[in-house]
């Protein structure tokens, strides 16, 4: 098998590694990844990595005695070629976590609801959420493709983007106004999709350079840019932050003073500029869901949040360019673009490691 990994101390670090793929289970499945995306989001699994449990889902192969080599998760979607449990057939396709690799092994799994969880040890401390594996049809191509592709890529920021959304909701004092930063990636617009629809006054924050795009989309309120920022009305507001940029941190709470309601830390896209600092809130979507499924029960919370993913995801196919690549090592090739934020607003990256 193929892996791709990086330094767990410095992103510009990283390698393609070729190693085993054997286990030696009884109750084992072999996964071969058919496909995988990888989006802003994914740097977030790498800065809070060893803070959230990041680094333990996919152990590197060929890690010998360095041990600053680590995997950052993927969502994708994985085919089934080697199963020594009877209930899952070799062929059948699923749609979850993901090392960015060629193939998947995990030790021990069980089946729930026509869903998949692997039960693998090292898996077991960390999120149900992340461990749970949906299944698919068998690949038809076209459509179906395209639709999967979305998935990929939006299903896991915008049930974040909905469980945001749930938490300026449930406030006890509504704000006047919800600030979004790093208004341009996906996660924010999918959280200002949902704003708009509840008639919320959103304005999203965003570079020069992705600006007019973002006005383009017409889902904001107001859009600023990030010297812009001077600008906003001193009214209660709640600030979400994908960017975790302190310098720009530190002008808001300057700026809002009093009138800052709460300040919800959720991703890092401005990732170098991104200072951890002691009582700031970190938005962990896991955790919310967990949560308000307790409160609402199973069945009402995903069928609430599975509707608005799906209406949000085809309002996305409108202006979402998904770019397919083939090989693990094109990922590499991507890699510092990605990491310098050069990729494309409208741009979708899936890649097929095979």
């Amino acid at each position: 098998m193929q892996q791709f990994q990086v330094n767990k101390q410095d992103l510009s670090i990283n390698r393609v590694v070729s190693g085993n793929n054997e286990t030696h289970s009884n109750e084992g499945i072999s996964f071969e990844v058919e496909r995988f995306a990888f989006t802003a989001n994914n740097l977030t699994y790498f800065m809070v990595g060893e803070k959230l449990g990041y680094w333990q889902f996919f152990p590197p192969i060929d890690n010998r005695a360095d041990e600053n080599w680590g995997i950052i998760p993927v969502w994708g979607i994985g085919k089934v070629v080697a199963s020594n449990n009877s209930n899952v057939e070799v062929g059948s396709r699923y749609f979850g976590y993901f090392p960015p690799a060629t193939y998947l092994r995990m030790d021990s799994v069980a089946l729930a609801q026509g869903n998949l969880i692997d039960t693998s040890a090292h898996r077991k401390p960390l999120p149900q959420g992340y461990n749970l594996y949906r299944p698919l049809e068998k690949s038809q191509g076209g459509k179906q493709a395209h639709i999967e592709n979305l998935q990929m890529l939006l299903w896991p920021l915008y049930i974040t983007s909905y469980c945001l959304w749930d938490l300026i909701e449930q406030s006890v004092t509504k704000p006047e106004q919800v600030v979004v930063l790093s208004a341009s990636s996906k996660t924010s617009l999918g959280l200002a999709y949902a704003l708009k629809k509840s008639g919320c006054h959103a304005i999203g924050v965003t570079s020069a350079k992705s600006k007019s795009f973002v006005n383009e989309l017409n889902i904001y309120d107001e859009v600023l840019s990030y010297d812009g920022i001077e600008h906003l009305s001193n009214k209660p507001t709640i600030v979400v932050d994908m960017s975790g940029n302190a310098q720009v941190k530190k002008q808001l709470e300057s700026k809002l003073g009093s009138s800052l309601m709460r300040y919800v830390q959720v991703g890092l896209t401005h990732w170098q500029d991104a200072v951890e600092e002691e009582g700031s809130e970190f938005f962990f979507a896991p955790a919310h869901i967990q949560t308000r499924i307790a409160e609402l029960g199973a069945e009402s919370f995903h069928a609430q949040s599975g509707a608005f993913i799906k209406e949000a995801m085809r309002w996305s196919a409108t202006w979402l360019n998904v770019k397919e690549q083939t090989g693990i090592h094109t990922l590499a090739d991507d890699f510092d673009a990605i990491c310098k934020g050069e990729i494309p607003a409208d741009v979708g990256l899936v890649y097929s490691p095979s």
